[in-house]
């Protein structure tokens, strides 16, 4: 034990001195979250302020006389000598954020209580054109409503037979939870790949390149000690990677301003100590996965570059999983909960709405240990390999 904790000593010194090490397990993790957050928060607030103040263009063809009093004209200016055919190539140009055709009959439908045609065009990459002309549609439609209501005595009533109620009882915790959940565990999966792939690199093929894992291996220590001490260390800067990934968002919804309550508060559970345990259950199996499946590799490479040819690939193993988990509709259940990396995805996601099923997560650590024990052991058998650890 002693000569594993030595090995790990050694190997955590090296791979502080890396700067590519400590770039991406501990600067990128720490800062990408509070930037990332502090950069949509400023830029959905700007364009949604921006959105909302533009002075649109519009061009109104066959305009009623009635509906002019919907339109004003210090929010939208209006657009003379259109035809239909160059407003919908002035939109197109952006020249014109919408166009509104009033069918030949609208008046006369209007009067005999018939359906009154009206065409709308715009573009919908305008993001709120189309929210705003609906309004006033919506307003005018309902007036129309209002005034045939009162011409045929009837109640609003009549028209409306049916009267539902939809009562969403999920808490907005678990709404939100959901929401936030399945898009942390992306992050620090991610984090947690990249913070053991470099040092995993460096301690194993770089030291093959150097030669110094030939010294390495003529001390008194069996291989798999040596082995073990480095695959500790190199999980070790995963988890670093991953816990600086969870402190990053803590801080960022601690300092940034203008954070809706709701989402603090879905945040603010996961970062209580029974759940943040629970996140590190998962995150440590998965670092010892990570380190063991990438030493195995890199030890077969010659070169850093080699190295990180045959690496680099297996990120999709990370990514994509990850990604799924994100998608709506997809739930974790006994099935889920045993597709690796997934169902640490889909187990963030339920820990944060605070939800979670004891049975799946006691399932998803019990399979991620038993991962983690195989890529050691696969890493293992090549590392005893005399011309896979020699150049």
């Amino acid at each position: 034990m002693s000569t594993i904790l030595t090995v790990i000593k050694k190997e955590i010194i090296d791979t502080l001195r890396d700067r590519r090490t400590l770039m991406s397990a501990i600067v990128l993790p720490t800062l990408l979250i509070p930037v990332l957050l502090y950069g949509f928060s400023k830029l959905s607030s700007t364009i949604i302020k921006k959105e909302k103040e533009k002075k649109l263009s519009i061009a109104i063809l066959n305009q009623p006389s009635d509906f002019s009093t919907y339109i004003d004209t210090s929010k939208y200016k209006l657009v003379t000598d259109m035809d239909m055919e160059k407003g919908r190539d002035a939109i197109l140009g952006d020249d014109l954020d919408a166009m509104i055709s009033f069918d030949e009959s609208h008046n006369q439908a209007v009067v005999d209580n018939k359906t009154a045609k009206v065409n709308f065009w715009y573009k919908s990459t305008n993001l709120a054109v189309k929210d705003r002309l609906t309004g006033i549609f919506d307003d005018y439609e309902e007036d129309l409503l209002d005034d045939r209501i009162k011409s045929l005595a009837l109640s609003k009533a009549v028209l409306n037979p049916i009267e539902l109620n939809r009562y969403d009882i999920a808490p907005k915790k678990e709404q939100i939870g959901k929401l936030a959940g399945g898009i942390l565990p992306y992050f620090f999966i991610i984090f947690c790949f990249m913070g053991c792939m470099y040092p995993a690199l460096d301690l194993i093929t770089g030291e093959k390149e150097r030669g110094t894992i030939e010294t390495l291996l003529t001390v008194p220590a069996s291989r798999f000690s040596i082995l073990f001490g480095k695959v500790i260390s190199i999980a070790l800067v995963g988890i670093a990677a991953s816990g600086l990934t969870i402190l990053g968002l803590v801080v960022a919804l601690k300092v940034i301003p203008d954070i809706p309550e709701d989402f603090m508060e879905a945040i603010s559970n996961m970062v209580q100590v029974k759940y943040i345990l629970m996140l590190f259950a998962m995150i440590i199996p998965l670092s010892l996965f990570f380190a063991g499946l990438i030493s195995a590799l890199a030890i077969r490479a010659r070169s850093f570059k080699e190295a990180q040819s045959l690496v680099t690939p297996i990120s999709f193993l990370a990514i994509m999983p990850a990604a799924i988990g994100m998608m709506p509709g997809i739930e974790l259940n006994w099935t889920t909960a045993s597709i690796p990396i997934m169902n640490i995805a889909l187990a963030t996601k339920e820990i944060v709405a605070g939800t979670i099923d004891m049975g799946h997560y006691a399932l998803i650590v019990l399979s991620l240990i038993v991962l983690a024990i195989i890529a050691v052991v696969l890493s293992f058998r090549q590392f005893s390999k005399e011309g896979m650890v020699v150049n």
